[in-house]
């Protein structure tokens, strides 16, 4: 059984490793087999992108041997190409020196390369002479891959002095390559974001955006079947170990948590490096979203009072994002970029007109981004929010009822004294009471558990509802007034009568506003029929 490449990016590795490659060069047959190219791609974080340009390197450098049980390996011709590799993904850029020495760094790297000596008074004109340098020493024209482009902005996303500092360098960098482009075979340049008509490559306008495009669309991240060819041990490997799961079940929970990206708004991909520590772990995790959240997404909403209601389910055109430059988009934008929401397509394909609906795509990014907007509204560290969540996962899987009202009231407890006292300055219990419900609900689906709020019923609305594996909670609450009183709602409009098949746990919560928190606790348990 060949190995999982957790954390690994480089192409050659993964093949001479004897690591799990998903074969994705098939779309990457349909960029390169063209006389020349010059594309742009965005992607969220931990994608594959520098995995896409470490293949694309040893492509063009015509490593043959590496491909040989690839699709493209009998159809492409493994003609060698100069090639410079640009990569900011490793680093911190909050100085215009961090930017410079690090561009130097990259360039005298490729320049050593191919023997060649590193002349310039600046990095531009660097990059310049080694391009010219690179064309007259091959007689070939030159393949240049660039990762996370825009990294240095999003490093100053909250200081946008700062940002459109780092932004002015790598335009006058990135300016460079428009006038050789006579010499170039191939660009391709990714970043988390998409750039902006006066931004970054304003320079640039001959680059051809894909990242949107329908034939690239599964390029990078997993598609169902994909998942079933190449992890087919790995899977059989689960249902030993998750031994509740049979095949179908297992797959379904696994597309639950980890599918759902939409790049063109049709077509589903995993994220892979979620599913890969899936298979390893063998426990269903917010892989993605706890793989070092990004600091950049918490700086941006940490100044934002958004609640998800706000960014679920807008509609917008894919040229929305030429409107902005990245620090100043709007919230629902920005967390489309960063990969917390996804398009969903709402006209017909064959419209021609592309108008899309902005989802969350999974549970493992659910669960993220639960954690960073209630981090960033009411004020609690994020390693808090952490230790809740596993406790509540603790009481609900044993059933633990005192336990599961000990880790709310600890979740309420933990909200800013002055978020609460803005929250109660409005003077309306029923803004209160769903702040309360909102910041309950939030609990369960950081914990990863179906919840609903204010799920409507022929009798009523339930105030939370979660729903798991043959257990649901219905939790109803009042503001000084009684849990009894919000059990007796349960009771009365038959909130439980449609789980008749599941073990329900009636739960009625009355608040204390002066105490701001649990003051009347009252559980009663229906069972299954």
């Amino acid at each position: 059984m060949k190995s999982l490449p957790i954390g690994i990016n480089d192409f050659k590795d993964i093949i001479k490793g004897n690591f799990v490659y998903v074969d994705k060069t098939r779309y990457i047959y349909e960029l390169v087999n063209k006389e020349k190219g010059i594309y742009f791609l965005s992607r969220p974080r931990r994608f594959g992108k520098s995995l896409l340009l470490s293949t694309l390197y040893y492509l063009f450098k015509g490593e043959k041997e590496l491909f040989v049980d690839t699709w493209i390996y009998d159809k492409w011709n493994w003609q060698e190409y100069p090639v410079v590799h640009i990569s900011f993904a490793s680093g911190l850029y909050k100085t215009v020196d961090d930017l410079e020495d690090k561009i130097n760094n990259l360039l005298y790297f490729n320049t050593v390369q191919y023997n060649l000596n590193l002349s310039g008074n600046n990095i531009s004109s660097k990059f310049e002479n080694l391009l010219i340098s690179l064309y007259a020493k091959t007689k070939k024209p030159v393949v240049i891959l660039i990762d996370e482009y825009e990294k240095p902005v999003l490093d100053n996303i909250s200081d946008s002095s700062k940002a459109k500092e780092m932004r002015e360098i790598l335009r006058g960098f990135y300016s460079v390559i428009k006038d050789y482009t006579g010499m170039i075979r191939f660009l391709l340049i990714t970043g988390l974001t998409k750039f902006t008509k006066m931004g970054v490559f304003s320079a640039l306008n001959n680059l051809n955006d894909i990242s949107f495009d329908e034939k690239y669309s599964q390029m990078l991240g997993y598609t169902d079947e994909e998942i079933v060819i190449y992890f087919d041990d790995y899977i059989n490997q689960s249902l030993q170990i998750l031994t509740k799961y049979d095949k179908e079940s297992l797959l379904r929970e696994i597309k639950n948590y980890y599918d759902g990206f939409k790049f063109d708004g049709i077509h589903n991909v995993y994220n892979p490096f979620a599913v890969l520590l899936f298979f390893d772990k063998n426990e269903f995790e917010p892989y993605w979203s706890e793989s070092g959240s990004p600091a950049f997404v918490y700086e941006y909403l940490k100044s934002r009072n958004i609640k998800k209601e706000q960014i679920i389910g807008v509609t917008i055109t894919k040229d929305v994002f030429l409107n902005y430059e990245i620090e100043d988009n709007p919230p629902e934008l920005f967390l489309a970029q960063a990969g917390y929401l996804s398009m969903v397509r709402v006209t017909p394909r064959e419209s021609g007109k592309g108008i899309y609906r902005l989802e969350i795509p999974n549970l493992d990014v659910e669960m993220g981004l639960e954690k960073i907007l209630v981090s960033t509204k009411y004020k609690i560290e994020l390693n808090k929010l952490s230790s809740n969540a596993a406790m509540l996962i603790q009481a609900v899987e044993l059933e633990d009822m005192e336990l599961m009202k000990e880790v709310i009231e600890k979740h309420i407890s933990e909200v800013n004294y002055e978020i609460w006292s803005q929250i109660e300055s409005i003077g309306d219990r029923k803004i209160l009471e769903s702040e309360y419900q909102w910041l309950i609900a939030s609990l369960f689906k950081m914990a990863g558990y179906k919840t609903s709020v204010e799920y409507h019923t022929s009798k009523g609305r339930i105030d939370i509802l979660v729903e798991t594996n043959g257990k649901v909670f219905i939790i109803e609450l009042k503001v000084d007034e009684s849990g009894k009183k919000a059990l007796k709602q349960i009771k009365e409009r038959g909130y439980a009568e449609q789980f008749k098949f599941k073990k329900v746990y009636m739960i009625g919560i009355g608040i204390n506003s002066k105490e701001r928190n649990i003051a009347d606790w009252e559980v009663e348990i229906v069972q299954e029929n």
